[in-house]
Parts: C-alpha cells; structure tokens; sequence
C-alpha cells in the first residue's frame, strides 16, 4: 500500500505550556491556540492510547509520535506498506494531522445487549424488566428525599430548641419535635431513624447529598419498519418502555441491529470544516485524511471486529456556506460529504483488506454489501450538490474494490457523538444535534473567553447581520453595567457595595449563572446577614436565591443575566432579519421534524447508524412518543433513542380542594367533655400616634452618681406613650444606644406593647452605673440606669408601689439596708399640708386655664392615725375566758362585756 506526505506543513506552531493534571502541573508543547482543556484532554488520550517515556522536546510529550509509530510498526509488519517510506509517509501525515486539528481517535464504544425483536415474549418481559428498574431507581430517589428532609426537620426541631438538653430532645416537653416527628412518621420514617435523627442532632456528621439514579441497562429492540411506521402494539410497548425510561434503543433492521450490538474497538473522527477555506472545500486533502485514518482504523481493528469513521464540524460546514439543515439543498450537500467519506472510507478498506485478507463476516454476507454498496452509489449520483459527481465516482471506485478483494470488516462509516473526541478535535462530531454556535477560546494570559464560531461570523457577514448586535446578544456584555432593572445603581440601592458587585461580576463570568454568582459562597454570608437581614437558616439553604431576597423580580434576574453573559444562541437576536432567524434556528434550535429528516438523507450512506435521539416534552403521554416513533421510522430513520424531558423545576399540579364529606345518616352520640373557655384579646397592630401637644413630666435623678433625665409624653387619658432619655457626662457612644433604646421602647407603647411589659422585662437588671439613688422621693437605689427608669415608669404609671423603696441601702450587695432612723420614723406621723396645682399642672401647657388658688389637698386616714389605732390594739387585755378583748374596767374590777366575766386586775405595762 504506497503513501505520499500531503500535510507537509499542516501542523501549527507549537508553544511550551503548564497544564494542571489531577495530581500536579506539568509543562508540555502545544499547538498556539488550543486551550488548556483541549490540551488536557490529549494528555489523558495519551496516558492510555500512547503510553511510554515522555519527551517534553516533542508536541504533547511525544504522544502523537508515539501512537503514529506503534501503528506504523503494525503496518510494516503485517506487510501493509510496500516501503519503509510509505510507513514513515503515514506515521507523519498521522502526527501532522492530529497536531493540525483534522482528526482525533476516540475511545472504544461500550456494546448493547443483543437484539430482541419487540414482537417476541422475550421483549416484553426484558421491557418489564427494565421498566421496574428505572421506576424503582426514580420512587427510591424520591422517598430518600422526602425522608430526609422529614428528618432533617426533627433534628431542627432540637437544635433551635433553647433551655435543657434532655427537655430540648423529649416530645413530650418539646412540642415542635413533636411536630416533627408526627410529619416524619407520615412520609414513612420509622420510629427507629427519628430517634437517630434526635440523638444525632448537632453532632458532627457527612455530607450525603443524594444522587441521581442510575440509567438502567440499555435495552436494544429489533422492530419492522413498516410496523413501527404502522404504530402496531409491539412498537406501542416500545413507546412505552422509551415513555418510561428513556434507554430503550430501537433498530429497524437486523443488520444495523447487530452493528449497535456488537459496539466499535476503536473510532475516530475527523473535522470536515478544516477543509473548507477561501478557495472552497478541499476534497483532495479530505479523501486522503478519510483513507489515512481508515488505514489507521483497520490496523487497529481486532479479528472480525467493529470499528467506527465519523465525520465532525458538519454544522460548521453547512453554516459557512449559508446552508441550513432544515432545507433539502442543505440535507443533500450533506449526505454528499458523508457519501464522498464512505466512499473513500471503503476503498481504503478494500485495499487493506488485499493485503491482509478479507473478513469472515463479509464473506459470508458479500452478495448483501455489494448490492447494497451498488444501491448507494446510483443514489449519490441523483444528488443535486457540489459533491455529488466525486462522491458518486468515490462509491463507484469503492463498489469495484469490494467486489474485488473484500472487507475488513462489515463497515466502518458510521457517526458517534462524544465528549472527549468533541474536545480534543474542537468540534462536534455525529449525524445532527443542536450545533451550537458559541465556543469556547483562551487569550494569550489563559482566561478563558467565549466567542461566536468562524463559521458563525462568516455566515453573519454573508447575509448581512450586524455581527456586534449578534455578539452582544449571544456572549453579553460581560458586566451588570447598564443592565435593565439590575444595574450597579440598583444593587447599591439595597445594600450591594461595590466589593460584593465585583466579586459576583467576576464570578459571573466563569460560571455564567447569575444567580449563581450572587450566591452567599460569593458575595459573603455575612453580608447577607448583617446588611440584607437574612436568616441564617436561609442562608444554609443550597437553593437560596440573594437576588429574589433583595426583592429583584424573577424577569428582571432574567433580562440582567441576558445582558451580562448573553443568551447563547444567535438565532433570536432582534437586529437580524427573519431569514437569518431562521438559518441560525436550524443549527441551535432545529425541529424533530427537520433532525428526522437530516439523519435519514445522511444515514443513507452509513454503514452502521447512530441511533437518533429525540426528547419529547414532559407532559407528552406514550401515545406522543408512538407517533414521534412512527414518523421517524416513515422517513427512514435506521435506529432511535426516544426518551423525555425531566420536569421543570419546582413543578406543582393544580389540585383542587377535596370535596366536603357527605353528612352522616345518623348522627353520632355526643360526647361530653371538659370545655375549656379561651379568651383571646387581640391589640391593634397599628401605631397610636400623640397629640402633637402632649403632657408628662421631667425627672431629675443620679444613680451612682450619673445624672439621667427622663422625659414622658402621655395620651389624652394619661397613658404613657414615649419617653426620652438624656445622660450628662457620658460618652457619644453610650447616650446614642440610650435615645435609641428609648425611641424603641416609645415605638413599642404606641404599637399596644403594655407598660408593664418593659416594667418586667427590664426591672433588676444588674451593669454599672448602678448604687444610691438622690433626686427621687420614691426611688432610693436601683441596680442599673434601666433598672431605676423602669422602676420609676412603674410607681409613676402602674402604681407599683412594690417597686419603690425608701433605703439606698436595699439594693447592695447583703440585700438587708440599714433600717429607718428614729426621726425618719416620726417624721411620718406628720400630717401632710395641702399642695398647690401649680406643682403638678404645667402652667404652659393650660395655658392659664388654671385657677391660681387651686390646690390638692390630702383624703383619707394620716398614718399617724393608723399606727395610733395599731397601738391601742396592741395594748388591749384579752378575756381568759372568752377570748375576747372587750375587758373594761369597772371601779376595782375588769368586766368582759362579752362574757360579764370578771377577769383578774391586770398588772401595769412597762
């Protein structure tokens, strides 16, 4: 087999580059331009597909070099090339080729089960089979949830619980465990795991996240297509199992069927749009890299097994020519590439098989393939597209070749998508898909950056886009700048500062997910807490959403994120026209009906299919994904994968209330039980405001030698209904938080907060200044400066006469005082004189309305009275006959004139 070094240049400069691997850095050659990812992906490529010493003096460590020449080592000796020369012209176009980003192998492709035929018995026990497991899967990923919320709640309930531990984790004293525990028991937790869940609350524990189930085991159907098209029941039980699972692959032949089942050794794939430049498509160098890697392929090849060729960048391909996958020119252009590679594919194939030997499998089935070979042949030359002729001459060439010396194998053309090869090669291989037009670049510094596709700018040029608009609309500005409802001047609005509005930019731009880059990861849980008041509990949520608290409506989230980092697509763009629409529609949002009819004119020059995978909405029934079935297989589709979406987020039914029981025929008998009355008094919630001109009074006092003034506005009624707090000789800091509390305390009487709330709540609170009380009649010591405005609020107020006291003494540190004197005690036997009005009624406030000559005078018994009275009480003798203290003395004797006893004399007091 001879070859000729046509890539002689192809490959790119390369330059030295640090790579992080799992395990460290490593500096290694690469290409200008790839990225580092790309990069990376090579580099595993080479950990198993090229193994040996690495020369860091060589592209990628010398892996290429490697892989090149362990297959042209292979060729030699099996006796492929006729040379030593052909060998080494092939193992350079190998290196030149993979290092200029033509082609990339691909792993090996893992086989399905065999075939079973959806008609047979068999089918539907396999499809029951596979259907309970992916239920059972999905069922056990949602009670796990459940249960696991239901007790993550009972622990809660223990951690927010405040007071004795053993009391915090008993139900019967903690009645939001209680709770709990009831709901856990309802989603089915046994009453083992929430007594685990209670002993375990604030322990240190693991992080279990719960995982999506596995998909389960891919099930391969062999149908008719005639059936299928029909919709027959077989093909309904089908529909159903894809209904269900979304990993049922059917076959609509016995030959593709056994292609699926027997999987591929080896693969690659090599990008079609490189070979397209200004001087159109180059198929001279496209022919020879297809026979180049088919050769490459066969060498690989194990005895009578699969390997696979598929084509990459056909999007790419299309859309720099302005062809769109939705129109038949577009479909027949690329069924002509596909062709034009099967072609030159089989060929090849036929060639090694000369020197090699054909394949058992193709010798028993050689009627069947060149039949089939001959049939697509008079098929491309029917196509109207550039290629048409050479791919038609290319399946001619290749019809006589087979005939002639065989397979290597039953095929080899055959599409696969993957996600590795899609990153080393810089593009997408496979049949059809949505082509995304956005990809991913690196500057010269290494930050990553996206970018719309060449093929994408060319094609914008072409129909006379305005491409800044289109980039604009597609990748975003980049920052929150200018973005509507959401801009820097809104965020500062509720508290954002420009610290936290640069980290989320900058996390904006790698994660491209605004909520995401908002969250308390990025901006700071702190922040959130201290500046937009979240909760804790809140903030511990995975799900919580920064931007959604801080009150920014959902479609405002939405137009900012469109702004900062694009839509990503170029399609819905405002400034195109509707025919570009509609050529971008085709590559980023294509219809079921378009994809159907693209895979079946391109699999047509297939050797083995890619089973075509189509997603149906979620609210589709089986019988939507049985006509989906039955018109891709109308159309000619060769093998599907039906499945369907998963549903949207926070998905909800709309139920309605249960209907009311019906009334009983017979009433029950009535059970008597305890009523227990509750009177519920319910306050108003909104602020009673004062007058604007208002009574009260000022008081004058020092505790421990602080002087405070307290102020007291009050209701028409006398009610209080704000005080004021003023401090002489303390600091800002401290006569601040006193007004403020004071402000607080007045918001809280005007909003129905009774006084003697405050009075309890504040009355023995123990700081400094605290000590003897002088400017207070009634209030003589106080254990701190809210102690004693409290205690006054209380005697003044409430008439809590038990909160005043009359020793400075009572409140130090023995709790005893030290006693009234003897001058105190007789100085309150004094009757008290009358009072003026003058001394309670503030002249300026009655403006003169009060009488000069009015005064309050005092009612009722003096205490001088009542101790007298006491007194002479105390002195009274006592009957010892009655018991009675109504003795009087008669003469000599003591008569009781209760009893008319007489008593004896009674001997003079001291």
């Amino acid at each position: 087999m001879r070859f000729e070094r046509l890539l002689t240049g192809q490959a790119p400069e390369i330059d030295l580059r640090e790579i992080e691997r799992p395990d460290r850095f490593v500096e290694t050659l690469a290409p200008l331009g790839w990225t580092d990812a790309r990069v990376e992906a090579w580099l595993d490529w080479a950990d198993t597909a090229a193994p040996g010493e690495a020369d860091p003096e060589i592209a990628l460590d010398g892996a290429p070099e490697r892989y090149a020449a362990r297959l042209a080592k292979a060729g030699r000796e099996a006796g492929l090339f006729a040379s030593e020369n052909d060998a080494r012209a092939f193992a350079a176009d190998l290196v030149d080729s993979l290092l200029a980003g033509l082609a990339a192998p691909a792993g090996a492709a893992p086989p399905l089960p065999a075939p079973l035929p959806i008609s047979a018995i068999e089918f539907r026990a396999a499809a029951a089979e596979h259907v309970s497991q992916a239920r059972a899967g999905r069922l056990a990923l949602e009670a796990a949830a459940q249960l696991e919320a239901a007790l993550t709640a009972v622990s809660d309930a223990v951690l927010r619980c405040e007071g004795d531990a053993r009391a915090c984790a008993d139900p019967a004293r903690n009645v939001a465990l209680t709770r709990a525990a009831q709901r856990a028991r309802l989603a089915g937790a046994s009453d083992a795991s929430i007594a685990d869940a209670v002993a375990s609350a604030g322990a240190a524990g693991f992080s279990t996240p719960l995982r999506e189930p596995a998909r389960p085991t891919p099930l391969l159907g062999l149908a008719e297509p005639a059936d299928v098209a029909a919709g027959d029941d077989a093909s309904a039980l089908a529909a159903r199992a894809s209904w269900e699972t979304g990993a049922l692959v059917l076959a609509l032949s016995p030959a593709d069927a056994d292609h699926l089942s027997a999987g591929a050794a080896a693969r690659v794939a090599v990008n079609a749009a490189v070979f397209l430049g200004d001087e159109g498509f180059d198929a001279a160098g496209f022919r020879h890299v297809v026979r180049l890697w088919t050769v490459a392929l066969e060498l690989e090849r194990p005895a009578d097994g699969a390997v696979a060729l598929s084509l990459a960048g056909v999007g790419d391909w299309l859309l720099a020519q302005g062809l769109s996958p939705a129109t038949l020119a577009g479909q027949q252009a690329a069924a002509a590439l596909w062709a034009l590679a099967a072609g030159e594919a089989l060929a090849a194939s036929a060639e090694v098989a000369q020197a090699l030997g054909a394949a058992e499998s193709f010798t028993a089935d050689r009627q069947r393939i060149t039949t089939a070979l001959a049939d697509r042949a008079a098929l491309a030359a029917k196509l109207d597209a550039p290629l048409a002729v050479e791919a038609a001459a290319a399946l001619e060439h290749a019809v006589i070749a087979v005939r002639a010396h065989g397979l290597r194998g039953t095929g080899i053309v055959a599409a696969f998508e993957e996600a590795e090869t899609a990153l080393r090669l810089g593009a997408k291989p496979g049949l059809d898909g949505a082509w995304s037009l956005v990809q991913a670049a690196e500057t010269l510094d290494g930050v990553a950056v996206r970018q719309l596709s060449g093929a994408a700018q060319a094609a914008l040029l072409a129909v006379g886009g305005d491409l800044d608009a289109a980039r604009l609309h597609a990748l975003g500005a980049g920052s929150l700048e200018d973005a509507p409802g959401l801009d820097h001047r809104a965020l500062a609005a509720v508290g954002f500062t420009g610290h936290e509005i640069g980290l989320a930019e900058a996390a904006l731009r790698s994660t491209g997910d605004l909520r995401a880059a908002f969250a308390p990861a990025v901006v700071g849980a702190d922040f959130l807490s201290d500046v937009l008041g979240a909760p804790a509990e809140a903030l511990a949520d995975a799900a919580f959403d920064t931007l959604a608290f801080a009150g920014f409506a959902p479609e405002i989230i939405a137009a900012a994120q469109a702004h900062a980092v694009g839509t990503g697509q170029v399609h819905d763009c405002p400034a195109l026209t509707p025919d570009a629409q509609a050529l971008f529609r085709a590559f980023e949002a294509p219809s079921q009906a378009d994809r159907i009819a693209f895979t079946a004119a391109v699999e047509a020059f297939a050797c083995a299919p890619s089973p075509l995978a189509l997603v149906a909405p979620f609210d589709a029934r089986p019988s939507d994904l049985l006509r989906l079935q039955a018109s891709a297989a109308r159309a000619g589709v060769r093998a599907l994968r039906l499945s369907r979406a998963k549903a949207p987020v926070g998905f909800t039914l709309a139920l309605p209330e249960a209907p009311a029981e019906a009334p009983r025929a017979r009433p029950p008998e009535p059970i008597v039980t305890e009523r227990v009355v509750e009177k519920v008094v319910e306050r108003r919630r909104e602020r009673r405001k004062l007058p604007d001109r208002r009574k009260g009074y000022i008081q004058k006092a020092a505790v421990g030698g602080h002087k405070v003034y307290l102020h007291t506005g009050e209701y028409e009624d006398g009610e209080v209904g704000e005080i004021f707090i003023d401090m002489h000789k303390e600091g800002a800091a401290f006569r601040s938080l006193m007004n403020n509390f004071a402000i607080a305390v007045s918001l809280g009487l005007q909003h129905g907060v009774p006084l003697d709330e405050f009075v309890d709540a504040y009355v023995f609170t123990k700081f400094e200044p605290a000590g003897p009380v002088t400017g207070n009649d009634s209030i003589k010591s106080a254990t701190s400066i809210l102690d004693y405005i409290f205690r006054e609020l209380g005697v003044s107020y409430l008439g809590r006469d038990d909160l005043a006291n009359g020793d400075p003494q009572e409140f130090d540190a023995d709790g005893l005082g030290r006693g009234k004197t003897t001058a105190e005690a007789e100085g309150e036997t004094e009757d008290p004189a009358p009072l003026p009005a003058s001394k309670f009624i503030s002249k300026g406030f009655s403006r003169g309305a009060t009488p000069d000559n009015l005064v309050f005078a005092a009612f009722g018994r003096r205490k001088g009275e009542e101790a007298k009275t006491n007194a002479a009480a105390d002195q009274a003798d006592i009957c010892p006959a009655c018991g009675d203290v109504a003795l009087s003395r008669k003469g000599g004797l003591v008569v009781c004139e209760s009893c008319n006893g007489q008593a004896e004399r009674p001997s003079p007091r001291g």
